[in-house]
């Protein structure tokens, strides 16, 4: 499948659009995925599935829409340039549409943030039990 990213700043979020087409099963399919970042957290709605005939179909509708978003000062994105989730995979089998739920996970940023989490978890478990000492001790003094 090839994929197309746009974005377009929207106030203090960033839509966007993902545009996911090739053959599967025979079939000509296009996938148009709308989404936000806002921050670090990515959210995508459900696909918009249109099945096609022949390649020559679906080619001139990827062309029209990219158009049309190009020409409403959307930005074409590479898939590299901002992190997206793919949970979701459908497909159509037998004029059904199946799902898949898979996660990437890249086992470096994973082992990177556990040390993350290890690392703050400690610090606060210092902190308190130092915060928890001063109490008692504060409470020796007063008896």
């Amino acid at each position: 499948m090839n994929t197309l990213y746009f974005t377009s700043p929207y106030r203090r979020s960033l839509r966007t659009i993902r545009l996911e087409y090739g053959e599967v099963k025979n079939k000509f399919v296009l996938r148009t995925f709308e989404g936000n970042i806002i921050g670090r957290r990515v959210s995508e709605g459900s696909p918009k599935e249109e099945v096609f005939d022949d390649e020559k179909e679906l080619l001139k509708k990827v062309y029209e829409t990219k158009k049309g978003l190009l020409d409403g000062r959307w930005i074409v994105k590479n898939k590299q340039s901002f992190s997206q989730p793919s949970f979701l995979k459908t497909e159509i089998i037998d004029g059904k549409i199946s799902f898949e739920f898979s996660v990437d996970i890249d086992p470096v940023k994973l082992d990177e943030q556990k040390t993350k989490i290890k690392k703050d978890f400690v610090e606060k478990i210092d902190k308190e039990i130092e915060t928890n000492i001063r109490n008692g001790d504060r409470k020796k003094e007063k008896l």
